[in-house]
């Protein structure tokens, strides 16, 4: 009589663990999973950010004229100027700084829009940048600047461009590592020489 009682428990116990692991899975959408589930609630969170990120210029232009908040930033603190500059979305880009956004605003970890376009690549976003006065210095939370990303991404070309537009080399980041430090540890000789051009040691 003990086993029948014991053996009744156990089988309940496991049709209530199968029916919350099928709950589980059924509250999920399909399609909806991980990373790209987050991105894209993230994308959502405002209208700017989505045209931005997607490069969509007459959309852009629309939303400015409405006057939409261009501040706004989503739940990492990346506003549609930071996410275009990691998208390398120029023509947007554009049309936000020629309407006056703040070009020097930062996520929650420091990195403004500069420093997304040197780690991704982006020279011509950089330059846009850079023309319009962003902070070629600008710091983030672990004391790295835009020249440190491009070194550590092995982006020569915008190495150089940020060296050429005033970028300090002897900035060192909380582990006391310079851009030269950084470039040793990475693959790309080309960096690394670019920097001792530039007097780097």
């Amino acid at each position: 009589m003990l086993i029948f009682e014991k053996n009744s428990l156990t089988l309940r116990r496991s049709v209530i663990f199968s029916a919350v692991a099928f709950l589980s899975v059924a509250l999920v959408p399909v399609g909806m999973t991980g990373p790209a589930a987050a991105q894209t609630n993230i994308l959502a969170d405002d209208a700017l950010i989505v045209a931005v990120y997607e490069n969509r210029v007459e959309k852009v232009r629309e939303l400015l004229v409405r006057q939409h908040p261009k501040s706004r930033a989503d739940t990492d603190g990346r506003t549609a100027l930071i996410w275009g500059s990691i998208q390398g979305s120029y023509d947007s880009i554009e049309l936000l700084l020629e309407d006056k956004v703040l070009i020097n605003q930062v996520d929650e970890v420091g990195n403004g829009a500069l420093y997304h376009a040197a780690e991704s690549g982006h020279a011509d976003v950089v330059e846009l940048l850079l023309t319009y006065d962003a902070l070629i210095n600008q710091e983030n939370r672990d004391g790295r600047t835009p020249l440190m990303a491009a070194v550590r991404a092995g982006h020569a070309q915008v190495v150089q461009m940020l060296i050429a537009g005033g970028a300090d080399i002897t900035i060192s980041d909380f582990t006391g590592r310079t851009a030269f430090d950084l470039a040793r540890e990475g693959r790309s000789r080309q960096v690394v020489q670019i920097l001792e051009k530039a007097g780097a040691r």
